[in-house]
């Protein structure tokens, strides 16, 4: 895995932490992770993990194990 790959994997992994255990606002967490904009973050966050923060967020909430 590249260097860059790696690293936005950590980020959006820690993303999903903040999505998991707090109320901040998704575009907070993107902006705080570096990501320059909150539609590339949600881009990026799309790109790995396969659905969008809020709807992680959603989910992680319900308890639901699909990743």
């Amino acid at each position: 895995m590249p260097p860059v790959e790696w690293q936005l994997r950590r980020r959006i992994g820690e993303a999903c932490r903040r999505l998991e255990r707090t109320d901040e606002a998704v575009t907070s967490i993107g902006f705080r992770l570096g990501f320059s904009s909150s539609q590339y973050f949600a881009t990026s966050f799309r790109r790995v993990m396969g659905l969008s923060p809020t709807a992680f967020r959603t989910a992680a909430r319900a308890g639901l194990e699909r990743f």
